[in-house]
């Protein structure tokens, strides 16, 4: 007698473990240790991920820190977006895919990027984290001080600044001009780059936490959620806040740095937020 016929799952399923996964992790495999081959299914599955990413950002940050109180608004919120808007969102996050690709490719290639466990140190996480934020801030805030200037405002950077009051999280993060959102997206490679070889060898861990904490305070940085996180000693200059940046969708001419007030605090752009103001007085009353 012949064997019982099989059942159309069962040859699914073997298909799948015997012909496609084998592929599949050949080409993984061949990804890893070939970076500078990536191609197009490299580039589909790493847009795959940063758009996951990007709805996490814009459902999940809000909600982790939905408990901090919220900031009052300073100015008349952008309720509808116009065509404009739109397109610029899209450009960015097709952007962010590529970015991410090339960042991805960076970290892989670089010799100054280590990869196994065994190499992860405290310093090339625990301090190479901190720097890159710092390094990356040391040319993103002259650059978006450079944006303000009359001559070339209009062109570029107003577009965010139509939303004064922002509350959309990642979405209004995103709503930039593409050559603005191109110089600061490829800044993070930068900054990768610029620590990994002059200051001392980070481990890929910390590189991957950068993009996601990063992420995480830009998208912060555009609720009204009023978090904040320590401050340069010795002052009363936060390193992170929110109210430092909503300060500088209501005060354009003011804190221009992403991630930390250090450099504004440097260049004497830092400008603190009615409630710290208040805060003052009180003290002082």
């Amino acid at each position: 007698m012949g064997n019982p016929p099989r059942r159309p799952m069962e040859v699914v399923s073997d298909v799948l473990m015997e012909r496609v996964l084998p592929l599949v992790i050949a080409r993984a495999s061949h990804s890893v240790l070939h970076p500078e081959a990536w191609g197009l299914v490299e580039l589909l599955l790493m847009g795959a991920v940063t758009q996951i990413g990007l709805e996490l950002y814009r459902q999940g940050v809000p909600f982790a820190f939905r408990s901090w109180p919220k900031l009052p608004a300073r100015g008349k919120h952008l309720d509808e977006f116009a065509s404009i808007d739109r397109q610029f969102i899209v450009f960015s996050q097709l952007a962010i895919v590529v970015m991410t690709f090339h960042y991805l490719q960076f970290m892989l290639t670089s010799p100054n990027v280590l990869w196994k466990l065994e190499e992860l140190t405290v310093a090339n996480v625990c301090v190479a984290l901190p720097l890159f934020f710092v390094i990356y801030d040391a040319f993103y805030a002259p650059f978006h001080r450079a944006l303000h200037h009359h001559r070339v405002y209009a062109f570029v950077h107003k577009h965010h600044h139509r939303q004064v009051v922002p509350t959309r999280g990642n979405t209004d993060a995103i709503n930039v001009h593409p050559f603005e959102f191109i110089m600061g997206e490829y800044n993070h490679v930068l900054a990768v780059y610029l620590v990994s070889r002059f200051v001392l060898p980070v481990h890929a861990l910390s590189c991957v936490l950068f993009l996601v904490f990063g992420g995480a305070l830009a998208t912060l940085n555009h609720t009204r959620l009023d978090c904040n996180f320590l401050r340069i000693p010795f002052t009363k200059v936060p390193i992170f806040a929110v109210r430092a940046h909503d300060t500088h969708h209501a005060v354009p001419n003011s804190n221009y740095g992403q991630y930390t007030m250090l450099w504004d605090y440097a260049m004497g752009t830092y400008r603190a937020h009615p409630q710290d103001l208040q805060v003052s007085k009180d003290k002082v009353g």
